[in-house]
Order: structure tokens, then sequence, then C-alpha cells
């Protein structure tokens, strides 16, 4: 057997965890399920992949959970998913080689998450710390959970040869909003504990976000921003991404211009590049947005899908459009691929 033990926590998730699981058990893992007090068929479900399915009574503390399920693991590497999440891609031989190779550094890997954003983005890319050893590190924290040292020693991670698709963002309204809400109370009663977490109040944004209430997520992204942070840190990072598109959204471009005075900490990101350029053309400054979109075509796939391609050609394209230089509008649309505003002004300048 593979010496990695995958490890799930569930709760009514008979809509997600058969695909999940299926996908794992092409692999030879040993996958441990804690459910949370489910009432439909998910129990039943993980139980025929599953090589240990266990009850864990839910007291609103998913590192909790988290550490139940990796303490009844028959190996010491930890792999977590979640039963919304699938793998799209893995390398086993090279994370055995890594394992190997760094007993005590954790893993990260990528996850793709599924979601519609307000300026048309189909997904968007994160990264995180899944692969852990528990002979060093465990969770902590209520809600976004952490993975962190059971020691004094720095955590120093390595890539992983693993994809992960997550689909926790889509699904019916009521059901987000649901579990939204849940995150938000736990959220809250995390800050009140420790009203110095930073990380506490990016995440508090980020569910104001997802509610699509974009003022609220304002005020919190605003404090954790207060803090005196690394930007290296990808949280920061995503962080004042959000907070920009936030700003837009509820009609502050004026207090987004001040993004400015952070370029120099974030113009090696795509996603910071091409919001630059959005803060720009609302804020009426076409030369300046279109000298951004461009820099941004040059730059790396960034964490939004399509920053680096369609989007911004899309802008580049209204911008030739409202300077009258139908020409080059239309060659960028064009340059759009099937992102469906650009085709709606394709099909409207060519009828």
């Amino acid at each position: 057997m593979t010496p990695i033990s995958v490890c799930i926590i569930a709760k009514n998730e008979e809509e997600n965890i058969e695909k999940c699981l299926r996908k794992l058990s092409s692999y030879d893992f040993e996958i441990i399920v804690a459910d949370t007090g489910s009432t439909d068929r998910t129990k039943e479900i993980a139980s025929r992949y599953a090589t240990k399915v266990l009850d864990f009574e839910w007291i609103d503390d998913f590192s909790a959970a988290r550490n139940f399920a990796a303490s009844h693991a028959v190996n010491n590497w930890i792999l977590v998913l979640d039963c919304d999440e699938y793998i799209t891609h893995i390398n086993l031989p090279r994370i055995l080689t890594l394992i190997r190779q760094y007993p005590r550094y954790v893993g990260v890997l990528e996850i793709e998450n599924a979601m519609m954003g307000g300026d048309g983005t189909r997904s968007y890319t994160t990264k995180l710390v899944r692969l852990y050893s528990r002979k060093h590190y465990h969770f902590t924290g209520a809600i976004h959970e952490q993975v962190t040292p059971l020691k004094a020693q720095e955590l120093i991670s390595f890539d992983l040869p693993l994809k992960i698709y997550h689909t926790g963002y889509v699904g019916s309204p009521a059901k987000i909003a649901e579990k939204n809400q849940r995150n938000i109370s736990l959220l809250t009663a995390a800050l009140e504990r420790t009203p110095d977490d930073a990380y506490l109040y990016f995440q508090l944004g980020q569910s104001y976000v997802l509610g699509d209430d974009y003022e609220e997520a304002c005020k919190w992204f605003s404090h954790g921003l207060a803090f005196d942070l690394d930007p290296e840190l990808e949280y920061v990072q995503t962080m004042v991404i959000a907070y920009g598109q936030s700003l837009l959204l509820t009609g502050r471009q004026e207090e987004a211009l001040n993004y400015a005075n952070i370029y120099d900490s974030f113009s090696a990101l795509t996603d910071f590049v091409y919001l630059m350029g959005r803060i720009y053309l609302a804020n009426n400054l076409p030369i300046k947005a279109l000298g951004e979109f461009l820099i941004a075509l040059t730059m790396p796939q960034g964490k939004q899908q399509g920053v680096n391609s369609y989007l911004p050609c899309y802008n580049i394209a209204l911008i030739y459009e409202n300077m009258g230089n139908m020409e080059i509008a239309l060659m960028y649309y064009k340059k759009c691929g099937d992102f469906p505003p650009a085709q709606e002004r394709l099909n409207a300048l060519n009828s």
C-alpha cells in the first residue's frame, strides 16, 4: 500500500463524495472518512470506497475533526481532501520520492476552484498545504484550519505534482448560503478569541465575497490589510486582489487608485497587473489601463482564469472600440475565444 493515508471529513455530501472517492480508488491509498453527523447517504457511499468510515461528534472545530481522522490512519503521511474535491493530475512516484527526501517538509498542491466571478472569471487557482507527516504536524484553527508544527520549527514546503478541482463554490444558492453563514459564525467566534489574526479577517472578507456582500467584504479586508504583512504570503496576495475587486464592485474606484502606491510590491502578480488595468479603466484613465492590460498579456497564468489572456484582450478591445479604432478592437475581440461578452460585441459589431 502507498505509505500515504487520505483523510476526509464529511457531512451530508452524498452529491459529491462518490466522485471524490472513485477518483481516489484508482490509487493504493488508505482512505479515512470521518463523518460529522450526516443524515443522507454519505456514509453508505463512503463505505464502498473507504478503508475506514468513522463517526466524529461535531464540536464546531474543523481541526479537531481532521486531527481525529489522522489519528486513525495507518500511515504517518496524511493527504487531506474535501468531499467536493477530486484529483485531476497526480505523479505518485514523484510524490513518494519527495516524502523520502524531505521527511520534515509539508507538501503544497494546486487547487482549481470553480467559481463564476463578477468580471466573467470562470475559476481561480490557489496553493495550499495538504500533505504532512503527523509525526511533525497537526491542524490548528476551528475554521480554515492550517497545518502547524507540533514543535517549534520552521514550516518548509515542497510543491506536489498533484492538482485538485474544487466545486464547493458552485451549487444551489441555498446550500452555498448555508455553508457561508456557518463559516461566518465560526470565523467571528475565532476572531473574538484571537483579534490580531490577519488571516481570520481575510477569510471573513472572502466569506462575504462568496455571499456577494462586497461592502462587508471591504470592511474585513481593510482590517486585515491594516496589519504589517509579508507581501510574499499567498493569502496576503489573494486578500489584496479581492479587496481591490470589491472596491470596484462597490463603486469605490477612486479609493482603489491607491493601489498604485503598492504596485512595486505586487507587480510580479498577473492578477494584480490585470486589476490595476481595471482600476485605471474605472477611473477613466484608458491609456494607463491599456498599458497594464498589455503587460498582463505577457505574463504567466495567474490565480484567476483568463487574467493573462481573454480578460485583458476584452478590455483592450473595449478601449480601442471607444477610441473609434474598430480594426484593432475587432482583432482583440477575436482573441478572446468563446468569452461570452466578447462574442456579444462581435455579433453586435458585425450585424
